[in-house]
């Protein structure tokens, strides 16, 4: 048996949870650094990311200590320096087993994309 979170005002790209709870295990969906600002900064895109992460997780009763493991997925490898700066000030201690994968996305201007499982 599981439980899908999708958080009230915070906008989604389909027909998909936020989150999914089986267990004591939470399934973030994907998020992108997208928002009403569209940021074109990787860093302030990596950063809207992580806030929307922070509130689904906990939506689902969890924060971002409980996350284990993190996929991020980055238009350019050249932001990979970037990506690994602004993941260490989130991820100073006990850092989660962590995926960093170059991608395209189906929308113009995503940079970064960041999922999560939390337990």
């Amino acid at each position: 048996m599981h439980k899908s979170i999708v958080v009230e005002g915070l906008g989604r790209g389909g027909p998909y949870a936020h989150a999914v709870i089986a267990g004591e295990t939470v399934y973030i969906s994907g998020q992108t650094g997208q928002n009403e600002n569209n940021q074109k900064d990787f860093k302030a895109q990596f950063r809207a990311s992580m806030e929307k992460i922070e509130k689904i997780a906990e939506s689902a009763g969890k924060s971002t200590k409980d996350i284990v493991k993190i996929g991020v997925y980055i238009s350019d490898k050249s932001y990979f320096k970037e990506m690994n700066e602004v993941f260490g000030e989130y991820f100073k201690d006990s850092p989660p087993a962590r995926t960093t994968l170059v991608s395209g996305f189906v929308a113009d201007g995503i940079l970064v994309e960041i999922d999560a499982v939390l337990h």
